[in-house]
């Protein structure tokens, strides 16, 4: 690597790669090449979140540092490790950070600085020659943001549409919980018994067939079932150890309606569809995912791992008993013989569902590519990373039985192979009930609404207080300001009203509601640019408008989870 002067007057690295050597940026003219970082950084926010791809000799970075923010954060991603090192030591600046390019570490390295609050407000620029001369590193980077992208903007769309149902559904299913075992009581107990989950992908009309020849060591295994596929086990005699079902909808309550009376223990969490949690007949098994951070007597009880699908749960269920090997089966993440699901277990909710949105093909478990969705294969990620931290945490191994999407970390091997294997000589255990929860259901409704009253009422102080704000005569700077100034007091105070409700753990009984409230408000009420940031954030006038709104739809936001609330509990009076 060498440093050489570009014909207008700038510094930058010609590298050697694969026997060739290349000018990372253009070097007749290397303005060109800031212009275009800059100019794709036009309208930045105040709050936006910047990766850049290859730093070079970092001559943009002052001309970047004058568009930029306190609140904006970068990351430069390098590639080329020599590079990296002779940088890695230089503080850049407290929001700007350089990162080796590493493929094994880049999802856990996206994952802990991407989320909810800045996934749709990011800015991703390769500099210079990076792209190409790096073509399939940039590659990789673009499609963990967009897979990254993808889960997260899933799971608000999720909470945006379910969010009554969320609301109700844990409201009811807090009356089951004390009937129930905890998840705590099942740890270990089937260590070393090979589980099987069963999906409903396509592939699993042929994989129910090698059950069926094969029943006899099926029944020696784990079976653990969805919703989906639930019946169709019972009805090819083929009876589950467990079924999951974590999606609120009311159609997991018709998938099953016709098998409420059996005696296999469900297993369910807060917002699991509270018709089905309710009427299903046989014993329960609760998984605390949102309780256990709220309500003190139910610290320690534990949750399971999610990843945006059942199957995430029933993998991770099966991994928290101690299963070895676990079974993929109708894990096909894919549209295996064109078909979305299988025929077995296809429900006229299935009617909905758009298959032109299967326009991504990945490689299936022969090397063959095959149509996908993008949210199957931001399933199919999410399985490939919960598989990895399974392996890392014990020694256990993952076998997809599968015809579709190719899996890493679980190999395809035939079902009928399978079962030729010397693994089936384990005693199998039963999930005895163990119903120890002591939950009083009263208290908790009671300190639920408790909070959303006392917020109630601080929305409408702060609307009060910031009307005052916003109708100001005169122009007020929060920067040099008396702190005994009345407005400035009556500022304190709304921050104060915003920072309790915004940390206060109750607000997941708001589950959906907060969601939507937080992700919405701050792009309705907050989102200036980054060259005024400094301006408006000082500016008491304008803070008092932007907080009006946020109290406002605070206000509305909390009447309207009242009212169901009220609405749900009067079903128990």
């Amino acid at each position: 690597m060498k440093r050489y002067n570009s014909l207008d007057g700038y510094k930058l690295y010609k590298i050697k790669k694969d026997s060739n050597e290349y000018y990372l940026a253009d070097d007749i003219n290397y303005r060109k090449d800031i212009n275009k970082l800059i100019d794709n950084l036009d309208g930045l926010k105040f709050d936006s979140f910047i990766i850049i791809f290859g730093l070079d000799t970092g001559e943009y970075l002052k001309e970047l540092k004058t568009i930029l923010c306190k609140n904006n954060r970068v990351i430069i991603f390098e590639p080329n490790e020599e590079i990296f090192n002779k940088n890695k030591e230089t503080i850049l600046e407290k929001n700007i950070s350089i990162i080796l390019y590493d493929e094994e570490s880049i999802d856990d390295i996206l994952s802990s600085v991407i989320n909810g609050d800045n996934f749709d407000n990011l800015y991703v620029h390769a500099f210079g020659n990076y792209s190409e001369i790096y073509k399939d590193e940039y590659e990789k980077l673009i499609e963990s943001i967009d897979s990254l992208y993808f889960s997260i903007s899933g799971n608000i769309t999720l909470a945006y549409r379910c969010k009554e149902s969320f609301m109700r559904n844990s409201i009811e299913n807090l009356k089951i919980i004390k009937e129930s075992s905890p998840l705590n009581s099942y740890v270990e107990i089937n260590k070393d018994v090979p589980a099987f989950i069963v999906s409903a992908g396509p592939s699993l009309d042929k994989n129910i067939e090698d059950m069926i020849r094969n029943i006899d060591k099926v029944k020696k295994s784990f079976v653990i079932a969805s919703n989906r596929t639930f019946s169709t086990l019972i009805e090819n005699g083929i009876k589950p150890d467990l079924i999951v079902s974590i999606d609120p909808s009311d159609a997991m309550y018709d998938m099953m309606k016709e098998n409420l009376k059996e005696d296999i223990p469900l297993l369910y969490y807060e917002y699991s569809n509270r018709y089905l949690v309710k009427n299903y007949r046989g014993e329960k098994i609760y998984i605390s995912n949102v309780f256990s951070k709220i309500i003190n007597e139910m610290n320690r009880y534990g949750g399971l791992s999610q990843g945006g699908s059942v199957a995430h749960t029933c993998l991770s269920m099966a991994n928290l008993l101690g299963c070895n090997p676990i079974i993929l089966i109708g894990q096909d993440l894919a549209y295996t013989y064109n078909k979305h699901h299988s025929t077995k277990a296809t429900f006229s909710v299935d009617n909905t569902i758009n298959t032109n949105l299967a326009n991504k093909f990945v490689k299936d478990v022969f090397g063959n590519n095959i149509r996908t969705t993008s949210t199957l294969n931001v399933f199919k990620d999410s399985m490939e990373y919960h598989i990895e931290q399974y392996k890392t945490g014990r020694n256990v191994e993952f076998i997809n039985a599968s015809y579709g999407a190719d899996i890493k970390g679980a190999p395809h091997k035939e079902l009928s192979d399978i079962f030729k294997l010397n693994i089936f000589d384990k005693n199998k255990k039963k999930l005895k009930p163990n119903k120890c929860i002591d939950l009083d259901y009263n208290k908790v409704i009671d300190s639920i609404i408790n909070f959303v009253d006392i917020f109630i009422e601080k929305s409408e102080q702060g609307i009060e207080q910031c009307t005052i704000l916003s109708n100001l005569k005169e122009e007020k700077s929060l920067v040099n300001i008396d702190e005994n100034d009345i407005d400035f007091q009556r500022f304190l105070f709304i921050l104060n009203i915003v920072e309790t409700f915004e940390s206060s753990l109750e607000s997941f009984y708001l589950g959906g509601y907060f969601n939507k409230f937080m992700f919405s408000i701050k792009r309705e009420s907050f989102a200036m640019l980054a060259k005024d940031y400094d301006r408006l954030t000082s500016n008491m006038k304008y803070q008092g408008k932007a907080f009006l709104n946020y109290f406002k739809r605070m206000n509305e936001m909390l009447i309207e989870a009242k009212k169901i609330i009220q609405d749900e509990v009067s079903k128990f009076e």
